[in-house]
């Protein structure tokens, strides 16, 4: 059972565009992003198209649906996986590779090509009367930049339209956000159960990312899954995946992210203990990140703004070692690195309003936004401990995506979060 409807769906994520470029008084949008073209209903057909950006679809306002590239198969490959784009698959110069090929042995070309594009662009933006208004981009080379300002469209950076468009769910997003997450569930589940002493940090990566497949995610970001053992899960979270070989007592940090359903993906971190029964350090650094996460989930609520949330949960962590009392580095002390509340939707971080927690000491601030209902988030809590001269062994991070509503946030994930996990002991303790 499925409760999403693609075709609505795919009607009320164009509506949310045509808005968007309307209140940003854009005539039209030149779209690269690849994750964009699938929100706007158009399906590139493999997933290389994201390292080969060159095909674009033209958004015009008031026009509905983008235009797309033609099918260049005589109407027989695109045309019938996607006949609501009937009329609009016209565009010739948009195609996998042009933007980021480089030709140094005909260097002629690309300015060339782009003067083609413009000029195919621009003639759709006359017959619409758009063509004297605004033309929103979200990704550019200086090829294609330069061939805008010779044939005349007044180019302008179109990415807050496009973050603006996307950042509050309709009903099918939020289920389809719900399903990547159930996904990843069971992936976190496969990897308690295959985690033992022995593992390498590729291994447990291998494991996850078979159980995501198994489950039907359609495709994995990167794959850019984080796990960290050891002395690894101390400090640098997030980071990729090593040879290092699992050993008795170490702590794990799993972030099975960017996990995809119909386009919509995951940021899912746990933290486990392996092959033995976890040390009274390791429980207490746990629960104070699980604290942390609760606190940071409870704050949030529509109407306020992101600075009001970081404020909020401060004060409920206004004690000795908890997240309101971070030292001032690096004196040691425990340290929240990573403890964030960031977009998540058409990838494992949305552009959008961020909540910071505690991670302004080291990225900086960012700027307020407003929360409003139906924004999905993946908030994540970290405790790492700082001795002075190194960082503690053992380090935790937790994680769980979900949606503002009325009352508050909804947690979309289940799978266990308020105790520390012990997997791959040699007994039952």
């Amino acid at each position: 059972y499925r409760p999403y409807n693609p075709e609505r769906m795919r009607n009320e994520r164009v509506a949310r565009a045509q808005a968007a470029l309307k209140k940003h008084g854009l005539g039209a949008m030149i779209v690269y992003d690849y994750d964009y073209h699938r929100y706007l209903g158009y399906y590139s057909f493999h997933q290389y198209a994201r390292r080969r950006l060159g095909t674009f679809v033209l958004l015009i306002q008031g026009q509905g649906l983008p235009y797309v590239p033609v099918d260049h198969l005589n109407g027989a490959w695109e045309r019938p996986r996607m006949p609501w784009f009937e009329g609009k698959m016209v565009l010739k110069t948009s195609k996998v590779y042009q933007l980021c090929q480089g030709l140094p042995d005909t260097p002629e070309f690309m300015p060339r090509y782009f003067d083609e594009t413009c000029e195919e662009i621009k003639a759709l933006l006359k017959k619409h009367d758009v063509f004297d208004m605004p033309c929103g981009i979200d990704i550019a080379s200086a090829n294609m930049l330069e061939a805008c300002k010779r044939a005349g469209i007044k180019i302008v950076d179109g990415n807050n339209c496009m973050a603006d468009a996307i950042k509050v769910k309709t009903q099918d997003e939020i289920h389809c956000l719900r399903m990547a997450g159930a996904i990843t569930e069971s992936a976190h589940w496969e990897v308690c159960q295959a985690l033992r002493p022995g593992m390498t940090e590729l291994e447990i990566a291998g494991v996850a990312a078979n159980g995501c497949y198994k489950a039907g995610a359609e495709e994995l970001e990167g794959p850019s899954f984080v796990v960290c053992t050891g002395e690894r899960s101390g400090y640098g979270v997030p980071n990729m995946p090593t040879d290092r070989m699992v050993r008795p007592g170490d702590l794990c940090i799993l972030d099975i992210n960017g996990v995809s359903f119909q386009g919509y993906r995951t940021c899912f971190y746990r933290t486990y203990c392996v092959g033995d029964k976890p040390t009274e350090f390791q429980k207490e650094a746990y629960h104070v990140a699980y604290e942390a996460l609760m606190a940071l989930t409870n704050t949030m609520k529509p109407g306020i703004t992101t600075l009001d949330v970081q404020r909020n949960w401060l004060k409920k962590g206004d004690a000795p070692g908890l997240w309101g009392r971070i030292p001032k580095w690096p004196e040691p002390g425990r340290y929240f690195y990573g403890t964030v509340a960031h977009p998540i939707g058409l990838r494992s971080g949305d552009p959008g309003a961020t909540i910071p927690g505690a991670s302004g000491q080291f990225m900086g601030d960012f700027p307020a936004g407003k929360l409003e209902k139906n924004m999905t988030f993946a908030v994540e809590a970290a405790c790492f401990t700082w001795l002075g001269d190194r960082w503690a062994k053992d380090g935790v991070k937790i994680e769980h995506c979900g949606v503002i509503t009325a009352e508050g946030f909804e947690v979309f994930y289940r799978f266990p979060t308020k105790d520390l996990i012990a997997c791959g002991l040699p007994g039952v303790y």
